[in-house]
């Protein structure tokens, strides 16, 4: 599986929604991941979950645009020299690990408009002007902090990842505060007139959740394994990298590391772990330097057959 989504063969995505199907199945059969009674939207309230298989096949088709969307980015910006398909399978993999995955919610939906800011950030240059790309970047980001509001905190790092590839210029930062800032206008009005409450807490426990602690403390070993393999293979890739690409990678860094905070910081107040499920969009990507490597691509492939196995399997325990 690892060779076909390696090699430049566009057809090999149509597979994953037979990927993805295969773990609603599962869950459907096993009862895994039970569906919350409401859909948490942050700013925009809680909606009552009336139809699950509804809830469902909407996370389901997130779930595959989320994946074809970070391929777009991986192989649009060249971060190897030919084309490969593998990041798209990564996140889907990742992601299964998450309640999110199962059923829709204003995580999930976050994760689309990161996607999208990403996607934004990195049609940037330097010599050109870059106004429109930070409106529009920050504007789905701000979207993205009206589905999920702890994201409001990463105002700040992500002008440190535009200012990666642009020069700090006034009129742009007063842009990117203007994009970031309409979504937030906009859902506090409606916050303030529907006189809802927002909930921090993604689940109120309606799973066994010590289950998916300890599928969080296997799947973070093995991530962890391929993260380190992922940096010695980026590392030796950045050597013959071009200048943008090297900041394009940067920028990921950066996103991962906040990530990681919202992640340990959802750990910390909720001992809940779907937080950390914003680290996949960068482990997608940094994950599949790993399996180009001649030197490590057999520890790497070996180690994504255990995570790929324990992610079926887990249904059964």
């Amino acid at each position: 599986m690892v060779r076909l989504f390696l090699g430049n063969r566009a057809g090999v995505l149509f597979l994953l929604p037979f990927v993805i199907g295969g773990y609603f199945a599962l869950n459907n059969l096993t009862g895994y991941y039970l569906p919350e009674k409401t859909i948490n939207l942050g700013l925009w309230g809680e909606s009552v979950r009336v139809y699950p298989l509804m809830a469902a096949i909407l996370a389901s088709v997130i779930i595959f645009i989320n994946a074809i969307s970070i391929n777009w980015i991986y192989n649009s910006n060249e971060f190897l020299e030919r084309n490969s398909y593998l990041s798209s399978l990564l996140y889907v993999i990742l992601m299964s690990f998450y309640h999110s995955f199962y059923s829709v919610d204003g995580l999930l939906l976050a994760h689309t408009f990161l996607i999208l800011t990403m996607a934004q950030f990195f049609k940037l240059n330097q010599h050109e002007d870059g106004r429109r790309n930070i409106f529009n970047g920050m504007f789905f980001a701000g979207i993205a902090a009206t589905f999920h509001p702890p994201l409001m905190v990463i105002f700040p790092f992500l002008c440190f990842m535009f200012w990666v590839l642009r020069p700090f210029v006034f009129r742009e930062f007063f842009l990117a505060l203007i994009g970031f800032g309409i979504p937030l206008l906009y859902s506090f009005i409606y916050l303030w007139y529907s006189n809802h409450e927002i909930n921090l807490k993604l689940l109120d426990q309606v799973t066994d959740y010590r289950n998916k602690q300890t599928d969080f403390l296997v799947t973070a070993l093995l991530f962890t394994l391929l993260s380190i393999l992922s940096v010695f293979s980026i590392r030796s890739r950045m050597q013959k990298s071009s200048i943008r690409l090297k900041k394009l990678t940067s920028i990921i860094w950066w996103y991962l590391f906040v990530a990681l905070g919202l992640g340990v910081l959802d750990f910390i107040l909720f001992r809940q772990i779907e937080r950390f499920s914003f680290m996949m969009i960068a482990l997608a990507i940094f994950l599949t330097f790993s399996f180009t490597s001649k030197t490590f691509s057999i520890i790497a492939t070996a180690l994504f057959y255990l995570t790929l196995g324990y992610s079926f399997t887990k249904f059964f325990f």
